[in-house]
């Protein structure tokens, strides 16, 4: 009835005066407030969004539009991701366009871009590049998921990484980039992790490990071992949404602590046509995480700490 009456002298259905008092009111009911989730949001980076144009499939909006929804709720920035090609110049030219919010890119090593080609991650590195993801949509674990044949494998029939690996983690160590497992097995993320340990590479992350436990059947025992070694473990809402839905956001939340928030960074993979805008997916996730009882601190260091740290940013 609260809601009903306040909603019903309301201009506009949440910018107005009385329905964001309604929906902070519901919001306290569960433990969180508009301001203590704006609070958290202010300074937040987004490790992982997609955006148009793309070659294959209905995005959300360009960059420029990510960037300037991300300015207007106060985020420090975002990470543009494509799998067919590099995301660099696209982050510069709107970083020069909205200065006011970072914005990274970098390369995903699929088949469009020649695959496990150092060359690429060199031009890469060479612009000011700063994430390498390995193959994504390209990868063998990822089309065997799909029921496909074929696709790139980072180990041999012997169980060790490919040559063509050694060089391009030369190339992300010298430059300190970001090395990112991309849509790879859980036994190519074991070895990928543990030589970047070996070499010394400072800045590594398991991409959405909750989505790859659907995908290739990593388990949370995996990504505690995978975080043991110095990886960061990413989890996108991605894997929450009612649309691409396979965990309860409580189930998330569980995940997260039982790895520890320290070792985990929560990000979106938003940019879909049928997802909210990037910006305010990180809203959610903020909201969500929070009434599934994770404690604000903790959810700082998903969303602020720990994706900064692992940007250089």
């Amino acid at each position: 009835m609260l809601c009903a009456s306040l909603g019903a002298g309301a201009s506009g259905p949440l910018e107005s005066t009385p329905a964001r008092l309604c929906i902070s009111l519901l919001f306290q009911l569960h433990g969180e407030t508009l301001s203590n989730v704006d609070r958290i949001l202010e300074g937040a980076l987004d490790i992982h969004v997609h955006f148009s144009p793309d070659p294959k499939v209905e995005r959300r909006a360009g960059a420029v539009e990510i960037a300037l929804q991300a300015k207007d709720l106060g985020m420090q920035g975002v990470v543009l991701k494509s799998h067919e090609y590099p995301t660099h110049p696209v982050a510069a030219t709107t970083s020069d366009l909205v200065p006011e919010v970072t914005v990274l890119g970098g390369i995903s090593l699929d088949l469009e871009v020649g695959g496990l080609n150092i060359y690429a991650v060199e031009a890469t590195a060479n612009m000011g590049g700063r994430i390498v993801w390995m193959p994504t949509y390209s990868a063998k674990a990822d089309r065997e998921a799909k029921g496909l044949d074929g696709g790139i494998s980072l180990l041999d029939n012997y169980g060790s990484l490919v040559p063509e690996i050694h060089p391009i983690l030369e190339m992300i160590k010298a430059h300190d980039m970001v090395l990112a497992t991309g849509h790879i097995s859980t036994a190519e993320s074991m070895a990928l992790v543990a030589e970047a340990r070996n070499m010394g590479i400072q800045r590594v992350v398991v991409t959405h490990g909750t989505t790859m436990s659907f995908w290739t059947g990593m388990t949370v025992e995996d990504m505690k071992e995978l975080a043991a070694m110095g990886a960061f473990i990413e989890h996108c809402m991605h894997v929450v949404m009612p649309t691409t839905h396979r965990l309860d956001p409580r189930d998330l939340a569980k995940t997260i602590s039982a790895i520890g928030p320290e070792k985990c960074i929560l990000s979106t993979d938003f940019g879909q046509d049928f997802h909210p805008m990037p910006a305010e997916g990180m809203r959610m996730g903020i909201a969500t995480m929070l009434r599934s009882g994770m404690e604000e601190v903790e959810v700082g260091m998903l969303v602020k700490d720990n994706p900064s740290r692992l940007m250089g940013t």
